[in-house]
């Protein structure tokens, strides 16, 4: 989530006419993420996200993204529910850009994961996977091979500046991934982007809800998995090097197993998928850095996190033999 459109108090004011929201009291604009812009609308009994998207690929693609959350809350998955406008629309529209107004998801997410946080998205990701399976549209991979390929070819100097080793490392990962199509790993609308910040808890650490859905796509079941793996499960050594910590992984695969069973050929797979999000993830991070929005206040996140998660992935040669999640 992000804040790139400035919204004034009479801006809000003329939304909300179209919607039956009544008795407004405020807004706060949330300056987390980058890709879209948010706010929270606070009314006397309610709150309620106006998310304006800014992402081209996001405006193109709204009605399946809008539709996944439906699908997804009819089937009691709980996740930001679009609310219709007084003429049963979902979407209007801001200065041009697609908006719509969502529920709001009550909690906050963990500012340090623990055991009890990881088995619980296990579950939660689990059903998640099973009932997106059932979910008749599908979407084109963003982030595919051409994707990869044209980032590296772009930023090669940078990267091997960086370390002269991590342009063969992109190299090899991709061939290793596109390989994986032989192997017929499980698919499903995944999640796509579950990092801790897109997970709400309660004072019990229950969830209350996953967030930012808008990196969806058709895609192998593991990745979400080493999504989280990449993303909840490293701490820094005293050496101030990343580390995973295979309790937090071993107990995200064994709660997400007692849900919806793993197949060996997923485990194998897993360290090139973790690595080829690492790259993903940097990849972005490198775009957000780029990328200007007209100097607007936005968040962006260090890059190089995602190239020593990457490099401890490529040196990490028996990630399986650490894993037991029977």
């Amino acid at each position: 989530m992000a804040y790139v459109t400035n919204l004034s108090k009479k801006n809000i004011d003329y939304i909300l006419l179209n919607y039956n929201i009544l008795n407004f009291v405020n807004y706060t604009p949330i300056y987390d993420g980058i890709q879209n812009s948010n706010y929270i609308i606070n009314t006397q009994s309610k709150k309620y996200i106006l998310t304006i998207f800014e992402d081209t690929y996001v405006a193109n693609n709204i009605n399946f993204f809008l539709n996944l959350l439906l699908f997804c809350n009819k089937n009691n998955f709980i996740c930001p529910m679009p609310i219709l406008d007084q003429y049963n629309n979902i979407i209007n529209y801001i200065n041009k850009k697609p908006s719509c107004i969502f529920s709001f998801i009550e909690g906050e997410s963990c500012k340090k994961t623990s055991l009890q946080n990881i088995k619980n998205v296990g579950i939660h990701l689990a059903k998640l996977h099973t009932i997106t399976n059932k979910f008749n549209e599908k979407i084109k991979v963003r982030f595919d091979i051409n994707f990869f390929n044209n980032f590296i070819i772009k930023k090669k100097v940078f990267f091997t500046k960086l370390d002269i080793n991590l342009n063969n490392i992109f190299n090899d990962t991709l061939i290793s991934y596109n390989n994986l199509n032989e192997k017929n790993l499980p698919k499903t609308i995944i999640h796509g982007d579950l990092f801790p910040d897109n997970v709400f808890f309660n004072d019990d650490n229950e969830i209350t809800g996953f967030l930012d859905f808008y990196f969806s796509d058709y895609n192998y079941m593991i990745s979400d998995l080493a999504i989280v793996i990449i993303s909840w499960c490293f701490y820094i050594n005293q050496d101030d090097a990343y580390v995973l910590n295979f309790n937090k992984v071993n107990i995200l695969l064994k709660s997400y197993n007692s849900i919806r069973k793993i197949k060996n050929e997923e485990i194998a797979a897993l360290n090139i998928i973790c690595k080829l999000y690492c790259m993903r993830f940097m990849f972005t991070r490198i775009t957000a850095k780029d990328y200007n929005y007209d100097n607007k206040k936005i968040l962006t996140k260090d890059p190089h996190e995602y190239i020593d998660k990457l490099l401890y992935f490529n040196d990490t040669k028996n990630l399986r033999m650490n894993i037991n999640y029977a």
